[in-house]
């Protein structure tokens, strides 16, 4: 069944009336593979011996393509078994089939015997047309040996006067390069074309396999799939009725994966029949994005011009589907070849390939991206390569490729060999950066593998102090490491930096022991005796120990703000922004009454934050600050600080939110705050570490007591309170349970409990001795102690933290003693209650630094005063008495002279005298 043929067997018919009529005719038919070009050619046969022709057949096949006239053979030899030719031919067809037989000429010194041969063949076919018409039909002309193809084209040169026609088939794509294949197309008489059929042509061939009823959907994917081409329809028609894809539910989605299948197995077919197609495709597939016409051609074993000729064969002989461009529709042949491929076979080409790239000087993801698909990795070569290869694909920022290059790797290494150990290692480091939750356990089996303790202490003490602190399994190994390297001896400073680090990592994950925490200052000190230089291991032990001997509360104040002071000195401000400085030593700065001392540090830390541009880092940077400036007293800049840290951290993790929620839960517990407590504790996540249990505890605590319900409240504290108290973390700064506790039995009408709350809070605000800590401890005495005593207790308070330590602590106790004189009608109680309540609504009120006109003098910054220690100075400055300040700023004359003391000593300067330069203002006097 042959449809919309109409016009090329017109011209067939032609041709064969022509060729009776005595006019040699050459009809060449062309077309893609499948498109029906071998059924005109049958049809010319068909049509011809109707007529009375002699017909003889043959074809090319890529099998035989070497063997000398094996097409002609197929022509000729037929006539041998002919009993009726005439006379004077009989004796032509012995030296004819002789010289056509496995003895035939093929070298230059047979050309005489070749051209006798060609010669005798003419005059054969010329014997036989003059009996009656002879027709030669040659398919697939582009497979046809060059001894067959050369006498082709010297006949069809000698068809003048004679009854005659050759018919040839010639296929898009193949034999496009052999000259004698263009030479015999360029004398075609008669052209055909066979091509495509349209859609209505493929609706009327579906509807002959499936009936009239198949819908419009059905024959339209039949022909997507095919491009119309008869001979696949025909295919797919007969498969989608074995496998019963039509009538009566008509599978038109399982029809376009047959019709995928039916396209790949033509492409695997066609590589049977073209080698050279075969090896060039399987030398793309393995090259990938790599594949170069140059790469391709040294990998495949071909020239240039067999691999022209190969993209030549793949275009026609396998057409493209629609819209499918060049390059996509080589992608999609080789995806076939890959998966036809043996694992043998493509491990080997994968393996070339490799060996090819790193010759021609590729880099080093390149030369590995074909190891990816080799079975079984053996060759201490080939692991290098991934590891190069995972190298370099981290230093260009792709962390997810490097971790494919090493996982490969380590697929095919000994379980126990020491490379293997190094892959986990660099696995783990590489899987940090992905922030991936495993990197911990491959830091455990690399060091498990290490042969070596020291190599192992060097894997162990990388290992980031987060993993160490929140995987157990991690924590383990540290100790065991730190327990087999020991003290190392003297000299050995390898060992020693080791041996820090370990310690810093076996500390930062017993945070919450109290063994650990009560050792820290003893340790501190035994350090600043041996000192002998800042590495950065011992600033990261001393970080650590800063931090755990703050919160054991039992140690100086000033000596723990020292020691912070050293590590912030050397400590450089952009490595912190990742590191343990930033996370550790704020909270410390905030409970020594010395935020100042990291007020540059700080500013060169939000510098470097904002030039990175990352928003978990800006966060904590805010947020840091934030706690700086609630240190001061400064709560309504510190909140803004704290909104601003939280909304950077909006949509990011829940450790992005920490730093935030802590600053602005300390703002809700000073201020009284139940909405910002609600909001920070919505939505409700467990605590990431100690400080967040307590924080969250005591919020709780909180808004138990702003809906009345003091049982709540008070379990909430208490229960906080024993978890602090069993790691150890005793310092009144974080004690905002203790303060509560002792607040509600007073309510409660508990006087003992409260005052036995408020003097273990007191001894140890005593112990530690910041004036922010000790005023808190007094003015909670002094609230729940009757009578002179509680006054003379807040006259104290008041008194401590007038000169140093946060102004907003100083406002609590100013407006609490205010209160209490008010009650006795004691003529000071009015004036102190309205300076309380003043202050606090200026320390709510007034802006944070980052806002213009609110910079305090970079001096009064450098030598660390205070803002209260920064306007007394600025007066003193203009000529104003110490009267006349206490007066201006509504306070007393002993506070003005504690805080220009104060000043001097910061400044190292003895009197007034200086203070004018020192602070800057020299121009202003």
């Amino acid at each position: 069944m042959l449809l919309e043929r109409e016009q090329e067997l017109a011209v067939l018919d032609e041709a064969v009336a022509h060729a009776r009529a005595g006019t040699g005719v050459l009809v060449v038919i062309e077309g893609g593979s499948g498109t029906g070009t071998t059924a005109l050619l049958n049809q010319l046969a068909e049509r011809a011996t109707a007529a009375g022709a002699l017909v003889l057949r043959s074809g090319g096949t890529p099998a035989e393509r070497t063997v000398p006239f094996g097409v002609l053979r197929r022509l000729v030899l037929p006539l041998v078994a002919e009993r009726d030719l005439p006379a004077p031919l009989l004796t032509a067809v012995p030296p004819i089939a002789t010289a056509l037989g496995p003895s035939a000429p093929g070298g230059e010194a047979d050309a005489a015997v070749r051209a006798d041969t060609l010669h005798w063949l003419h005059i054969l076919f010329a014997g036989l047309s003059a009996e009656r018409t002879v027709v030669l039909a040659v398919d697939d002309l582009g497979w046809v040996d060059d001894d067959s193809l050369g006498a082709l084209a010297h006949l069809a040169a000698r068809f003048d006067g004679l009854r005659m026609l050759l018919a040839v088939v010639r296929k898009d794509g193949l034999g496009t390069r052999d000259p004698l294949v263009g030479e015999i197309s360029a004398a075609a008489t008669r052209r055909v074309r066979a091509r495509g059929l349209t859609r209505r042509g493929t609706a009327a061939l579906v509807a002959h396999h499936f009936g009239a009823g198949c819908p419009e959907d059905f024959s339209r994917t039949c022909h997507d799939v095919t491009g119309g081409r008869p001979k696949d329809l025909r295919v797919l028609c007969d498969r989608a009725r074995l496998r019963r894809l039509g009538t009566p539910h008509w599978h038109t989605q399982r029809l376009r994966g047959l019709g995928e299948s039916l396209r790949r197995e033509r492409l695997l077919s066609l590589l049977r029949r073209e080698p050279v197609l075969d090896a060039f495709l399987k030398a793309t597939a393995v090259l990938a994005d790599h594949a170069t016409d140059d790469l391709v051609a040294r990998l495949a074993g071909l020239t240039r011009q067999q691999c022209g000729y190969a993209r030549e064969v793949l275009t026609h002989a396998w057409p493209s589907t629609a819209d499918q461009g060049e390059a996509a529709h080589t992608r999609a042949a080789c995806a076939v070849v890959l998966r036809a491929m043996g694992d043998e076979e493509s491990s080997r080409r994968h393996r070339q390939a490799s060996a090819l790239l790193d010759a021609c000087g590729a880099g080093p993801e390149e030369v590995a991206a074909p190891l990816l698909h080799v079975d079984r990795l053996g060759d201490p070569w080939e692991i290098h390569q991934l590891r190069a290869a995972a190298a370099a694909a981290r230093r260009r920022g792709a962390p997810e490729t490097a971790v494919r290059y090493l996982g490969r790797a380590l697929v095919d290494v000994a379980a126990t060999s020491h490379v293997r150990a190094e892959l986990l290692y660099e696995l783990g480091v590489t899987e940090l950066d992905l922030r991936s939750p495993v990197a911990g356990r491959h830091f455990v089996q690399a060091a498990r593998l290490m042969p070596r303790l020291r190599r192992r202490a060097e894997v162990v003490s990388s290992t980031p102090l987060d993993i160490v602190r929140s995987d157990p399994e991690v924590a383990a190994l540290v100790r065991e490491t730190a327990a087999g390297l020991g003290t190392p001896r003297e000299g050995d400073r390898q060992g020693g930096y080791l041996a820090m680090r370990l310690e810093a990592r076996a500390r930062y994950a017993g945070l919450e022991d109290p063994g650990l925490v009560t050792s820290a200052a003893r340790r501190l000190l035994d350090l600043d005796e041996q000192r002998r230089g800042a590495s950065a291991a011992e600033r990261e032990l001393r970080t650590v120990l800063v931090f755990s001997a703050a919160m054991g509360g039992q140690s100086d104040h000033r000596t723990v703000a020292r020691m912070a002071r050293q590590v912030l000195e050397e400590e450089p401000a952009h490595t912190a922004l990742s590191g343990l400085a930033l996370e550790l030593l704020p909270p410390v700065l905030y409970c020594t009454d010395s935020p100042h001392v990291a007020a540059s540090w700080l500013d060169a830390a939000r510098l470097h934050a904002a030039q990175e541009g990352n928003r978990a880092t800006l966060a904590r940077v805010e947020a840091v600050h934030g706690l700086a400036l609630l240190a001061r007293g400064e709560v309504g800049a510190a909140r803004e600080c704290g909104m601003r840290a939280l909304a950077l951290a909006e949509g990011g993790t829940y450790g992005n939110r920490v730093h935030p929620t802590l600053v602005l839960g300390q703002v809700a517990l000073e201020l009284g705050d139940a909405k910002l407590g609600a909001r920070l504790l919505d939505p409700a996540e467990p605590p990431a570490d100690l400080r967040m249990f307590a924080m969250v505890g005591a919020l709780n605590g909180m808004l138990a007591e702003h809906r009345g319900n003091l049982p709540q409240a008070l379990a909430h504290y208490l229960d906080c309170g024993r978890v602090l108290e069993r790691a150890g973390w005793v310092n009144p700064a974080f004690a905002h349970w203790q303060i509560r506790v002792a607040l509600i039995h007073h309510r409660a009408g508990r006087t003992a409990e409260a005052l036995a709350a408020a003097r273990t809070h007191h001894e140890r605000a005593l112990d530690w001795g910041a004036s922010t800590m000790l005023s808190r401890a007094l003015r909670l005495l002094g609230s729940i102690t009757e009578g002179a005593a509680g006054i003379e207790l807040l006259r104290q308070a008041v008194d401590t933290v007038e000169t140093e330590g946060s102004r907003l602590e100083l406002a609590h106790a100013l407006t609490e003693l205010g209160r209490r004189l008010q009650r006795q009608s004691a003529p000071q109680g009015d004036r102190l209650f309205r300076r309380g309540r003043g202050l606090a609504d200026e320390l709510l009120n007034a802006p944070s630094d980052a806002e213009p006109g609110s910079v305090r003098p970079a001096q009064a910054l450098a030598a660390g005063l205070t803002p209260a220690e920064t306007r007394v100075a600025e007066r003193a400055v203009r000529g104003l008495s110490n009267r006349e300040i206490a007066k201006e700023l509504d306070t007393s004359v002993r506070a003005v002279e504690r805080h220009l003391t104060s000043s001097y000593r910061k400044f190292c300067i003895t009197g007034r005298e200086q203070l004018a330069h020192a602070m800057g203002m020299d121009e202003t006097r």
